[in-house]
């Protein structure tokens, strides 16, 4: 699997922490990033949700032993609407690059629907073990971003979904079934978490021959979803996702609404 892709995931769980919040707010949340318990990045997400709109901009970066293995850094940010049914994204947005190679990506929303997509660099020769991506597949959609913040007044039925995801390049469903409850502390919030295992389901704009998404789409990944800032909107505030040297972990240090 290529670590944009990768990337990707990591911005499933981190952004979760800065999406919900009053009617005007300004939240600001840091994460960790481990490998077997190992400190290898951080990150930080700013949201602010005004009205009807809200926005996120988030940066990710190397650190500890991280920098010292590999160069890895992006940001990546969406906006849309708001409402009693959830986050609608009208852009999403990454930057991301790794050890000199570059990732970008520009996607439009409407309703829901795919309206354009940009990326960089562009695929030129797909291998025969290629799956493109069918218009049709593309109608109901999410991003990775702003779609794992999740509005439900019954607690019970967080883990009761797929996720639709697209990012530019792929489109995959992320399928959630529950895994019961823990606790969850932070600088800013002490509570219930609802516990989700999920697991990855290709759908098209990946490559069938992939050895890393061969491993992913094999293995279980847990997020857990905290009503850190109103209780009837769940984000993610941990995260687990298995890899072939060990589980990465994400985990919320601290979040701080004004």
């Amino acid at each position: 699997m290529r670590k944009r892709f990768l990337f990707g995931a990591i911005g499933l769980a981190l952004v979760g922490a800065s999406g919900a919040a009053a009617e005007t707010a300004r939240i600001t949340t840091s994460y960790g990033m481990a490998v077997i318990g190992l400190p290898i990045g951080k990150a930080s997400f700013d949201t602010v949700i005004e009205g009807g709109r809200f926005s996120v901009e988030g940066q990710l970066s190397s650190s500890g032993l991280g920098s010292l293995v590999s160069d890895t850094g992006g940001t990546s940010k969406v906006s849309g609407t708001v409402s009693r049914r959830g986050f609608a994204a009208e852009r999403y947005a990454l930057d991301y690059s790794s050890d000199r190679k570059r990732w970008s990506s520009d996607v439009a929303f409407s309703g829901g629907r795919v309206t354009s997509s940009a990326v960089s660099p562009k695929r030129d020769k797909p291998k025969p073990s290629y799956v493109p991506v069918a218009k049709s597949q593309l109608s109901s959609v999410v991003d990775p971003l702003s779609g794992l913040m999740i509005r439900t007044g019954d607690a019970a039925s967080v883990c009761k979904r797929t996720l639709p995801l697209y990012d530019g390049w792929s489109r995959l469903d992320l399928v959630l079934s529950s895994g019961g409850t823990n606790t969850y502390s932070m600088t800013g919030y002490s509570g219930e978490a609802v516990v989700c295992n999920a697991r990855i389901r290709p759908v098209s704009g990946y490559d069938k021959s992939s050895k890393g998404l061969k491993f992913l789409k094999d293995q279980t990944i847990q997020v857990w979803f905290a009503p850190i800032a109103q209780p009837d909107t769940y984000v993610p505030v941990y995260a687990r996702i298995p890899t072939q040297v060990g589980p990465l972990t994400l985990s919320a240090l601290s979040v701080a609404v004004k």
